[in-house]
């Protein structure tokens, strides 16, 4: 099954109450076809034995999200019955659930405390962007209506749903646009060619509003999920900073490549990507990552990431899995859209864990404090504290 890890991901969302409406729509989808049967069985045993291996397991819990399953329409019956039967209690071992996350540093872990809410809070990130056309002029898609945003040379662009879609059917002159994400904003887009692209906050992706030439070529910088549409004679490249280029051969891959982190990383989930930097090229495999240290040059080629971990963002969670604390805070900054001030060096801690990206900054600052941290806000300021 393509994208395995994906699709347990999407499992354990949708039985934990946690899926979003497009998740649990992707979930259903993939099972409504009926196909990989037995990679479905499997993944669902493995879960299951998991489950029941938990001392607060309690089958009848998860009748509910048996019975909503079963009632979906056009789902195989006979393979869906037994697949939920066996998967009826797996997410008794989901850590994670709802908006109260779970967060833990390496060698201790505690439930989050409850949230302290004060005066001085700020609201999460929302779904919006910032859309420049050719000719300089800027639209702004957070407030915008489902309808066509603009017509440029015959290129139709239309807004649906937050999502941004290109129809170069009938296409003269190719212009260039510009995707803008601001901190505190992340939005989808889907361009000419079909490829999905899923951008991440303080993120800017350029493109062509119709691919004419010998490839399809992309610019990034920041943080972006794509899901490549297949055309074997117009290869799809995403051009970075540093001279670095990723070249796609497959479909399923996240780039994080913002200008004030040390490392560009690509990591792969499905297919097939070529990373090329300084006339060297590495082909990475599914669940690989591969990093480029910007300022050595160095490269180095992670084996069998958390992948889950990586898209978590696409998927509305913050995902601390296996980040030092200054990644963390960066995350925070850019989904919150405050600034940060170090009045020391930050301390060498390595935390685990996730929750919902739509709480307050109150409810992430929380597990700040609970793993030794000190901090105050002063406005939209978080000063990390000597």
């Amino acid at each position: 099954m393509e994208a395995k890890e994906y699709y347990r991901f999407l499992l354990e969302r949708y039985y934990n109450g946690s899926a979003t409406a497009a998740e649990a729509e992707e979930l259903f989808a993939a099972l409504r076809t009926g196909s990989d049967e037995a990679e479905w069985t499997a993944m669902i045993s493995e879960l299951h034995a998991s489950a029941t291996a938990d001392p607060a397991y309690d089958p009848t819990v998860y009748e509910k999200q048996v019975n909503s399953i079963l009632q979906q329409e056009h789902i195989p019956v006979k393979s869906m019955r037994r697949m939920v039967i066996r998967y009826a209690a797996a997410a008794a071992i989901t850590l994670f659930i709802g908006t109260a996350g779970y967060f833990a540093w390496k060698g201790q872990s505690r439930k989050m405390p409850v949230t302290i809410v004060s005066a001085n809070d700020v609201k999460p990130g929302r779904s919006g962007a910032v859309l420049t056309l050719a000719d300089g002029s800027e639209v702004v898609l957070d407030s915008l209506g489902n309808g066509i945003v603009t017509n440029q040379q015959g290129t139709r662009v239309t807004l649906n749903n937050g999502q941004l879609s290109y129809d170069a059917a009938g296409s003269g002159t190719v212009s260039q646009n510009t995707m803008t994400t601001p901190r505190g904003r992340k939005f989808r887009l889907r361009l000419p060619d079909g490829t999905g692209v899923w951008l991440n906050a303080a993120s800017v992706i350029s493109y062509p509003t119709a691919f004419t030439g010998n490839n399809r070529t992309v610019t990034l910088t920041g943080e972006a999920y794509f899901e490549v549409a297949p055309n074997k004679n117009q290869p799809f490249i995403v051009q970075l900073s540093k001279g670095a280029s990723v070249q796609v051969l497959g479909t399923h891959f996240n780039i994080h490549a913002y200008p004030d982190e040390n490392n560009i990383s690509t990591t792969l989930l499905g297919g097939a990507v070529k990373v090329n930097i300084n006339r060297q090229s590495n082909l990475l495999k599914p669940g690989q990552q591969l990093d480029i240290n910007k300022k050595s040059g160095v490269i180095t080629l992670n084996s069998q990431v958390d992948t889950l971990s990586i898209i978590a963002w696409k998927n509305d969670i913050l995902s601390f899995q296996d980040k030092n604390l200054t990644a963390v805070i960066n995350m925070i900054a850019r989904w919150y859209d405050i600034e940060v001030v170090y009045e020391t060096t930050p301390p060498d801690i390595t935390f685990v864990g996730e929750t919902g990206s739509d709480v307050n900054l109150s409810s992430v600052l929380n597990f700040l404090r609970e793993s030794g941290i000190h901090f105050r806000l002063e406005n939209k300021t978080l000063i990390i504290e000597k």
